[in-house]
This record gives C-alpha cells, structure tokens and sequence, in this order.
C-alpha cells in the first residue's frame, strides 16, 4: 500500500481566492495579483533521503547522474551495485535531486498508488489533467506557506533552519554527526520534521531547503489567474522557500527564486502535491 511507500502525509488545502505576490520585496514578486485555486493536498514534508531511496530501489533505471548529484556531500551515493543510501541520512531531505529528478519520484509515487502519471520525462511535459501526484505550484505553495505563516516572515532563531538559526537548530544539522560528509559548524540541512509543525501542519516550508515548484519561471503579470502554472516555455524553474544558507531576512511566503531545472545542489529539494 502507500503508506508503506513514504514518510509523510499529505494535508488538505481549500479552494480558494487569494493575492500572492508582494510590493514590499524585490521585483520578482511584483505586482501583487489575484490567483484562484482549485483544492489540492500538500506533502507535510520534503521528501527524505529515504523515501526517495525506497524510489531507487525499486526503479534505479528511471534516473541516473543527470537527475541526481553524488558528490559529496550527498545523502545518496552511487556505487557498484547501485544507488546507495549513507547511514545515519535517512531522515534527511533528498538533495542535490534536479527538478526532472523530482518529476521522476513523483511519477514512480503515482504509479504505486495506482494513478495516473503527470510527468513524460522523456518529452520534458506535464499533463496536468493526469490524476497523480506531482510538484506544487508555486500559487499552491504560497498559499500553504501564508496559511502556517501568517505573519508572512520567520525570525531568527530555533524556528526555522536558516543561516542565522539558532544553537537548538544548529545541533540538529547534518555536520554535527557527519551525515553525508557536512562538516560540523557549517550550514547543513536538518531531518525533514525536525523542527515543529507550522500553524497549518507542515514541517520546514522556511528555511532547510530551497523546494522545486512545478511553474516555469517567469515575471508576475497584474491580471487574475486561475491555477497558474507559470510561462508556457522555459528551463527555469521556480523554488521556494529558503535554504540553510539563506538568513531569515530573505524567506518568506511570498519570495521566490529561479533555478534552471537540471541544477543539483545541496539547498534545493522537494515535497509532492496532488489536486483533488
């Protein structure tokens, strides 16, 4: 079944009007405009080293080093016999994964709960009409993120594993034990659900690691929109939410941030959406 598949559970988001977008940051989240969204459910975590091993273990033809970066200092690496999950990773976020590499797991997520695929990754498209699973959009993100963040900003300290995190925060990073070569004293990630819930049950929408969003990168325009989805071309991406090395100054519901879609770095990673 499913449930034995992966870590995390989904919530469930109401359909709704909202503006997303913000006047008071840089231009990439201008202007405010007003998006309606159809009802969808949100991973309440990135998805972890170990979910994603569970993917490899059982489909390792589906991606390879073009997907997935092993090189230090991965929480999966790459031997002889595969692809294999370092001790003591497990409950760390799935990095250094590119966004077709997030495609790919959420392919394999829909196919074992028996649903119909989004993703052709040979073709590089999406068919959103599908029933499955895939990356949120990023109006879905932001709407998640302002529910659990409504003051729309996270202070420095033990709350969210940003640059400036406090000690509590710190202590639970991947140098301090070594996990996956992090040195200790450094910025690193922290286990998904390590830090508390927000106020709408997700675990680390700030700070942590950067989250692939399924939009194509481009600028905001004023007019409503219904389910946007981004430009209609592109290998830009929208990510969201901040990163380890980012100070909390920078996170926040609203900021975005663009990353070309085969990029594989030790901030970016992902958690897995599905519309109702």
């Amino acid at each position: 079944m499913l449930t034995e598949l992966r870590n995390f559970s989904m919530i469930a988001f109401p359909a709704r009007r909202l503006v997303v977008g913000s006047s008071d940051l840089t231009a990439r989240e201008q202007p405010p405009h007003e998006v309606h969204l159809d009802a969808y459910d949100l991973g309440d975590r990135c998805v972890s080293a170990a979910d994603f091993h569970a993917f490899l273990r059982d489909r390792p033809g589906d991606v390879g080093h073009l997907d997935i970066d092993c090189i230090d200092p991965c929480f999966v690496v790459h031997r002889s016999g595969g692809f294999e999950l370092r001790p003591g990773c497990g409950d760390f976020p799935m990095i250094q994964i590119s966004y077709w590499g997030a495609a790919a797991y959420c392919n394999w997520l829909s196919r074992s709960a028996g649903l119909r695929p989004i993703y052709d990754l040979r073709a590089r498209e999406a068919d959103l009409d599908a029933d499955g699973y895939r990356l949120p959009t990023e109006a879905e993100w932001e709407a998640a993120c302002r529910d659990g963040h409504p003051d729309e900003t996270v202070a420095p300290g033990d709350a969210a594993n940003t640059a400036d995190a406090g000690p509590a925060c710190r202590r639970l990073r991947a140098g301090e034990t070594l996990a996956g070569n992090f040195l200790p004293g450094q910025p690193a990630p922290t286990p998904v659900a390590s830090l508390p819930a927000d106020a709408a049950g997700l675990y680390g929408m700030l700070g942590n690691v950067r989250e692939w969003c399924h939009d194509r990168y481009g600028p905001y325009g004023p007019e409503p929109s219904r389910n946007p989805t981004g430009v209609a071309k592109g290998a830009f991406r929208v990510v969201r939410g901040g990163s380890f090395v980012d100070p909390a100054a920078d996170v926040g519901p609203a900021s975005r941030m663009a990353a070309y879609e085969d990029t594989k770095c030790e901030v970016y990673g992902f958690r897995v959406a599905r519309s109702r």
